[in-house]
């Protein structure tokens, strides 16, 4: 308080004083009290005054007392607080008044207070909700230390672990979900009841009742594992069943009625229906023992099947001497069942190796296949819609493929050499030499072919050298519009034949014999000198005789086996057998380009001849 206004206080309470003494004076004058008395009276107004302020000051001093001790409290209490919350205390402003600084602590007291109480009514509502989670999931509780009121980053830290175990048993309830449907699917497909405790809990109790525990899970998914093992041998042992039944249905030759019959009152793996195939399989085998001679060559049908699958040669063929058995008893089944089994096994052992030789087999043949095409004269009368040059494409793409398709199976065949130590055969010689036999069967088969044409060439010309030649035939349409002519006799005409080359060569039965010398006939002084002789027409045929004519005696004369004494194969002037190509070079046979060029030589050929 200023110095002002204590003096002003002051002049207002003697004020004060002396108009209340005046009022007494007046008062006790008109009572008529007397001196002595008013001076008692007045010493006790005095008395009042006095205590009345050492009263009012003592209240003052009170007040302060308790105003510093509601400090010091709320100071103590907010220091505590400030140190559970992990807060920084209150710092008080300098010169603050004691009320305004026990105002200040007991507001930050009251607000530390409140966030107190929040934070542990949180972390009781979150401990709850991890508790339960906890115990579904069978794992720990997440730890905060009893007594203590937890931070923000610890509440945090509650909210994301409680998040993350959410999210865990959510997951863990979908796959139990799943998992209890393909257990319950399975144990129905298998007609199997639940056997064991956790198998009941699983089918039989409710979905929430279920531990989700670590624990829980894995043995779920052994469990799972374990039915899904035995449904899939269940499948392996009725798919096999099957197989072996349905073979012996196709050699017994059953009825498809009753095959259909059996098959819809027998589907699925139930324990019932395998013994029911296997009743039927043994009935079928008690039948297969009464029809053993048609079981046995059908099964011989089967097996040369598979030996062509697998390129079996002909030696290795033989050494399966019971194919030629004619005694036909259990033990030649057997053995049958044996070597059928011994092949099937190959082939499935070795089937992407075998698929890829078989890949290059079918384009070989589609190969030779474009090249018949090729020679075929009358394939350019059949062109509708393009096909020549869709066939030429298709051509083009083969010749392109087979050396790739070659190539790859080579490095296959080395790759499995390397892994079973051991050679690789294809028909019996290595895939190379295989390759090789191949090329010279399709040359031998062209020389024969190249053989038999001069063949049926020699044998037109030795008929026309004996008959004359045959006119060729008018089309029905030539023959309705001209008039037909008489044909000279045989006599005339071979009188008139001066087309004849002097000293051409004729093949008669194999033998070449020269023409007559080139001397013109006794008649032809007469009449052959002015007539013309009638001209042929010029026939594809005719064309071919004329350079058969000219290259007779480089081809047929002698023995036959000397055709093949010029192959790229000829060894001595003799032609090796096919077992024996596996000695000739690679270089030394025809490639593929060369098979392509021929192809389009003979294309070339037959468009130019005359039609």
């Amino acid at each position: 308080m200023s110095a002002r206004s204590h003096e002003e206080m002051q002049q207002e309470l003697g004020k004060c004083l002396g108009t209340t003494l005046n009022r007494l004076q007046n008062i006790w004058d008109e009572i008529g009290i007397l001196d002595e008395q008013r001076r008692e009276r007045t010493d006790v107004v005095f008395l009042h005054l006095r205590n009345l302020l050492e009263e009012m000051v003592k209240e003052e001093e009170s007040l302060k007392t308790n105003l510093l001790r509601n400090v010091e409290t709320y100071g103590a209490d907010m220091l505590k607080l400030s140190k559970e919350l992990a807060v920084q205390p209150y710092e008080p402003p300098d010169g603050i008044s004691i009320l305004q600084l026990e105002k200040e602590l007991r507001t930050k007291v009251d607000i530390m207070q409140k966030e107190k109480h929040n934070r542990l009514k949180t972390l009781k509502k979150l401990r709850e909700q991890d508790q339960h989670v906890c115990d579904i999931l069978c794992t720990t509780p997440y730890y905060i230390p009893s007594g203590t009121v937890p931070s923000e980053e610890e509440l945090n830290s509650l909210r994301e672990h409680i998040a993350s175990l959410e999210e865990e048993r959510e997951k863990r309830h979908t796959v139990f979900l799943n998992t209890k449907k393909e257990i319950a699917a399975i144990l129905e497909a298998l007609d199997q009841c639940p056997n064991t405790s956790f198998e009941k809990d699983i089918i039989n109790e409710e979905e929430e009742a279920f531990l989700l525990s670590k624990e829980n899970m894995a043995a779920l998914k052994d469990l799972h594992q374990d039915l899904s093992q035995k449904k899939q041998d269940a499948q392996d042992l009725v798919e096999k069943l099957n197989e072996q039944l349905f073979w012996l249905w196709d050699r017994l030759v059953i009825p498809q009625e009753e095959r259909s019959a059996f098959k819809e009152a027998n589907k699925g793996i139930k324990p019932k229906v395998i013994q029911a195939i296997r009743d039927e399989i043994a009935r079928c085998e008690q039948l297969k023992l009464q029809n053993i001679q048609r079981f046995v060559e059908g099964i011989r049908t089967e097996l040369s099947n598979w030996w062509d699958k697998c390129f079996y040669s002909k030696e290795k063929r033989e050494e399966f001497t019971a194919f030629n058995d004619d005694n036909f008893t259990e033990e030649l089944l057997e053995q049958h069942d044996v070597e059928l089994s011994k092949v099937r096994n190959y082939y499935e052992e070795n089937k992407a190796l075998l698929d890829r030789v078989h890949k290059w087999q079918e384009m070989w043949c589609e190969l030779k296949v474009f090249e018949k095409k090729a020679a075929d004269p009358n394939r350019f009368h059949n062109n509708r819609g393009g096909a020549l040059l869709q066939e030429e494409k298709q051509r083009k793409k083969i010749e392109k493929q087979l050396p790739k398709v070659e190539q790859e199976v080579k490095t296959a065949i080395q790759q499995w050499e390397t892994e079973h130590s051991k050679q690789f055969l294809v028909g019996g010689v290595e895939f190379v030499d295989y390759i090789e036999q191949q090329w010279e069967i399709h040359r031998l088969e062209k020389e024969r072919e190249k053989l038999e044409r001069h063949q049926r060439n020699a044998k037109v010309t030795e008929e026309e050298m004996i008959f004359g030649s045959k006119p060729a035939t008018p089309s029905a349409k030539r023959r309705f519009l001209l008039t037909p002519s008489k044909t000279p006799n045989s006599k005339m005409r071979k009188l008139n034949d001066t087309t004849k080359t002097p000293r051409s060569t004729t093949l008669i039965g194999g033998t070449v014999f020269p023409s007559p010398a080139g001397l013109p006939p006794k008649s032809a002084g007469k009449t052959m000198s002015s007539k013309t002789p009638r001209r042929l027409r010029p026939t594809q045929q005719r064309m071919q005789r004329k350079v058969l004519g000219e290259n007779t005696q480089q081809n047929v004369v002698g023995d036959q086996s000397n055709i093949f004494s010029h192959t790229t194969l000829s060894a001595g002037g003799g032609v090796r057998g096919i077992h024996n190509a596996s000695t000739v070079s690679i270089g030394s046979t025809i490639t593929y380009q060369d098979f392509a060029n021929e192809v389009l030589y003979t294309d070339e050929k037959i468009s130019s001849s005359p039609k």
